[in-house]
Parts: structure tokens; C-alpha cells; sequence
């Protein structure tokens, strides 16, 4: 289920915009580098994501990897990031 509005009752009018740019970044990144990315999680709280459209959080890495892990996969999101804003 998606929802426009948060738990706070925070509206948020852009969620649609901002959902079908994470889902074009997520069809490149698996067309490019299938397994790279995790699916795309949906909560129900804005982040300052209803100040504007193609507004997403990316987190890169998680507890088990290192730094420099982190700092090589940046290559691959900005390859992505720059197939999907052509």
C-alpha cells in the first residue's frame, strides 16, 4: 500500500513523481547491474521528499561493509543515476 499521507498526518503531494523515479533508477540499476540493488523499501514518512519531484533517499551499504565498499559501489550509482536522467 502507498500512502499520501504520513503517520504524523505530514502530506506529502509528490509521493507518485517520487515512487515512479524510484522505480525508473531501480529498472536501469537492474538492466546495468542486475543484483546490485536492493528493492525499494516504502514508508510511510516524507523526509523532506514533498519539497519537490524525482526526490529519493539512496542509502549505499549497510553494517557488514566497509568504507572503501561503500566509496567503489558510488561508480555503479552514478553510472545509473546518469543512464536514468538522459
Amino acid at each position: 500500500m502507498l500512502w499520501v499521507q504520513t503517520a504524523h498526518g505530514l502530506y506529502h503531494p509528490n509521493w507518485k513523481q517520487n515512487m515512479q523515479f524510484a522505480i525508473k533508477v531501480q529498472q536501469i540499476a537492474d538492466q546495468m547491474y542486475p543484483g546490485l540493488f536492493r528493492p525499494i523499501i516504502l514508508r510511510n514518512a516524507r523526509y523532506n521528499q514533498h519539497l519537490t519531484t524525482a526526490t529519493s533517499i539512496i542509502e549505499v551499504g549497510a553494517t557488514g561493509n566497509t568504507l572503501d565498499q561503500c566509496l567503489n559501489s558510488m561508480k555503479y550509482l552514478a553510472a545509473v543515476l546518469n543512464e536514468v536522467m538522459k
